[in-house]
């Protein structure tokens, strides 16, 4: 090893949490996990649950 330290990693903002697409239960139910995953502080699945939100065929040219 040469002892030289690699430059620190940047990271940006953090992206919005996704809207539910209006009249769409499954968004809404996905909406309603987020919240559940929020306050027990499972940030883990609030990021599974907003990446599955974006994905959401609903959502298509709302991102």
């Amino acid at each position: 090893m040469s002892g030289s330290l690699t430059p620190p990693v940047q990271l940006g903002e953090p992206r919005p949490d996704p809207k539910p697409a209006a009249e769409c239960d499954i968004c809404q139910a996905l909406v309603n996990e987020r919240q559940l995953a929020e306050a027990r502080g499972d940030k883990s699945k609030v990021v599974d649950l907003n990446i599955e939100l974006r994905n959401h065929h609903k959502h298509e040219g709302q991102r």
